[in-house]
């Protein structure tokens, strides 16, 4: 006999069988190994809840991130928490209900915080900033139209990661980079070197995260039901806030 699982009032018919494997990336605070190799974070804790509410088991298999959406495409693992839609993933998963924002942010030498007086992305690839980014990143939907139309091309910078390129900002080798704010904020304090660099002030749209179900892994679409009831219930009640308050267990 199937078994029920409330969430927030929802009766939700659980499978017994609801295995699931997620793919996870090494992106503090959001996704990151604690001590004993485990992984921790945000999105694991938010991930972690709904499959409680909607009745599954969920194995966590880490990989680079584009290892895991590779991954995700073949059917390896089920899904990936914690990424951004695109019409191109759309063609290898099922998106989740929204699952958390995330706020975006350029990030520059402490000593050049008086120097940038663009007030959106335009106005920096306007002018000769060197920007670094990381390829495949969608930082905004400005970001995206930006690239589509090639405003972007002569700013842009391509760098390996948030360390990567935090060391070329601090050796003058870019001017600024784009990250997530709670992700730099994180790292910076990490490599001690928050007192060295500033958040410039203008605004760069939040990306909404989800959850990607695989295609390709065949999973039963009531599953993806219960989990986009179980995330819909989660931001209602608070939950979501919560999770995101606490920073991840």
């Amino acid at each position: 006999m199937a078994s029920l699982v409330f969430a927030s009032g929802i009766a939700l018919a659980a499978d017994n069988h609801c295995a699931l494997r997620f793919a996870w990336v090494d992106l503090p605070p959001y996704q990151f190994p604690g001590p004993d190799g485990a992984i921790k974070g945000i999105d694991h804790d938010l991930v972690m809840e709904a499959a409680r509410r909607a009745g599954c088991m969920v194995t966590w298999i880490s990989a680079p991130r584009p290892r895991a959406l590779m991954m995700v495409q073949e059917g390896q693992v089920d899904a990936i928490a914690g990424v951004a839609h695109t019409p191109e993933r759309e063609k290898i998963g099922i998106y989740s209900h929204f699952m958390r924002q995330g706020r975006n942010v350029l990030v520059l030498r402490r000593e050049d915080a008086g120097r940038y007086f663009f007030s959106d992305l335009a106005g920096l690839a306007a002018s000769p900033f060197r920007l670094g980014v990381v390829s495949g990143s969608l930082y905004s939907s400005e970001y995206e139209r930006l690239l589509r139309s090639g405003d972007l091309a002569d700013n842009l910078v391509i760098v390996n990661g948030g360390e990567s390129a935090t060391a070329m900002l601090l050796r003058g080798r870019i001017d600024g980079f784009l990250d997530g704010y709670r992700v730099a904020a994180e790292r910076l304090e990490r490599m001690g070197v928050r007192d060295q660099v500033v958040f410039h002030p203008m605004k760069i749209t939040s990306k909404e995260a989800f959850i990607l179900f695989s295609r390709a892994a065949g999973i039963d679409p009531a599953i993806i039901d219960r989990f986009n009831l179980a995330l819909a219930a989660m931001q209602e009640d608070g939950t979501t806030v919560r999770i995101l308050d606490l920073g991840g267990s």
